[in-house]
């Protein structure tokens, strides 16, 4: 049972209400209907409440409405004694829907009867502290699981160095098949396991495998399964993996239970006439023709109440500087049709427009003095000299919306195992969300 918003007890009539919420015109707009960059060609600030746009004009800076902006998504009742006073209401209100709509992500606080899980030192001192805080408490969690429902087995998908499998194998007493599809990261955590004095192919096993599809990988589990119950997990399945492994678990005998959490939203495939596994992958999500830009799933990775808080910020520059630039370009329609070259931005670039923009240009193959004069990079510097405001608090707004996507991502996960018939689904906030925002593991067994 997913432990949903307070005030629903239903989990379709959240879907349906979440799903509303980002089909709404102002989430549309600010998750990729209008981009940041794109701000000024299509005049982003016009398209949003006049009440709110006029009164963030009173503020003494957009830093002070970005402050107030992200401080919104905290859910503890003292985060609202720091909401601005003069706040118009309608965007209370919203800033509150936003806050109701979002699934818990305050770390879940496991039993005692969930032994504490001690990482040897010969594998601790190869993580970070964030690392190693995940493993710990994903590791706790999978023990326990096997430990309750008797079996050994655990498979670990996108294994990376090993440190959640290694440590399932040398403190848990479980036997693993690690899988990932890097050979240099399988190397990686083969040395680490003959270190900690693990015995491949027994405690561990390592597969360098790239896992697009389920069939042949699903088949090779079931060989090394020998006959036995697994639990599958992944803690950070980059993109389309979480959503592969999530199938594997409705189609491999073998794989009874479930435990992963994925990451790197935006490396999520959407479905298309050539992709039918593509996300949406719930039957559900698609009947209610849910549809997330490949900016909302951007936005999905992000967590700005993590972020420190930075006066005169080169990155809410950079948005500025960018948001000129095109429009300066589509106003002398030198737009180019197709994808662009990636240039990377210097601390040097950011200095004034001119800089920035002779960058730009010369990535663009275009030529400073004939497609584009100076006077004309002064003259839209200048024009938007006083618009800067605009664009740091539309960005603001742009991940706002952060909780609410990675809450429709889960659902999508949770409706395609109830629809494949899978029980005991749950989504658990497993990390402290400080530490790892993305906390949420999809849980499910079946029998």
């Amino acid at each position: 049972m997913v432990n949903l918003p307070s005030g629903y007890t239903d989990t379709h009539e959240y879907a349906h209400d979440i799903i509303a919420f980002m089909h709404e015109p102002l989430a549309v707009q600010i998750t990729g209907g209008i981009h940041v960059n794109d701000a000024f060609i299509y005049d982003a600030w016009a398209n949003l409440p006049s009440e709110w746009t006029a009164w963030w004009g009173t503020l003494s800076s957009a830093q002070e409405a970005q402050k107030d902006l992200i401080n919104s998504l905290r859910k503890e009742p003292q985060a609202r004694d720091q909401d601005l006073p003069g706040r118009p209401a309608s965007l209370s209100q919203w800033l509150e829907h936003i806050r109701n709509l979002s699934l818990d992500r305050e770390q879940l606080v496991l039993p005692e009867e969930f032994s504490e899980i001690e990482v040897p030192e010969v594998l601790a001192s190869r993580m970070v502290t964030k690392k190693l805080a995940e493993v710990r408490a994903g590791a706790r969690y999978i023990n326990h699981v096997c430990k309750s429902y008797g079996f050994t087995r655990v498979v670990d998908i996108g294994s990376g160095q090993g440190y959640l499998s290694l440590t399932l194998a040398a403190v848990c007493g479980l036997r693993v098949l690690a899988i990932d599809g890097s050979s240099k990261q399988i190397d990686g955590s083969r040395a680490a396991a003959r270190q900690a004095g693990l015995v491949e192919g027994d405690q561990i096993t390592h597969l360098t495998r790239f896992v697009t599809s389920t069939d042949e990988i699903g088949a090779e589990i079931e060989t090394w399964a020998a006959g036995e119950k697994c639990l599958l997990t992944g803690l950070h399945a980059c993109g389309s993996l979480s959503e592969h492994m999530i199938r594997l678990s409705t189609t491999v005998p073998c794989i009874t239970h479930l435990a992963v959490v994925g990451c790197c939203y935006n490396h999520i495939s959407p479905l298309s006439q050539i992709n039918s596994l593509g996300f949406p992958i719930s039957s559900f999500m698609r009947i209610n023709k849910l549809k997330l830009s490949t900016s909302a799933l951007i936005t999905g990775c992000q967590a700005p109440t993590n972020w420190t808080h930075k006066p005169d910020s080169l990155f809410g520059r950079k948005y500025w500087y960018r948001a000129v630039l095109e429009k300066l370009l589509y106003d002398k329609k030198l737009v180019s049709q197709g994808p662009r070259p990636v240039w990377g931005i210097r601390t040097c670039d950011l200095k004034d427009f001119e800089a920035y923009a002779t960058r730009a240009l010369h990535s663009l193959k275009l030529e400073v003095g004939k497609d584009v004069v100076k006077e004309e990079i002064a003259e839209y510097e200048e024009k938007y000299q006083g618009r800067a405001a605009e664009t740091a608090i539309l960005w603001t707004l742009s991940v706002l919306l952060c909780r609410i996507v990675e809450s429709v991502i889960a659902l999508d996960r949770v409706f395609f195992l109830q629809e494949a018939g899978l029980e005991n689904i749950d989504v658990l906030p497993i990390f402290n969300y400080q530490e790892s925002p993305r906390n949420l593991m999809i849980v499910a067994s079946r029998g």
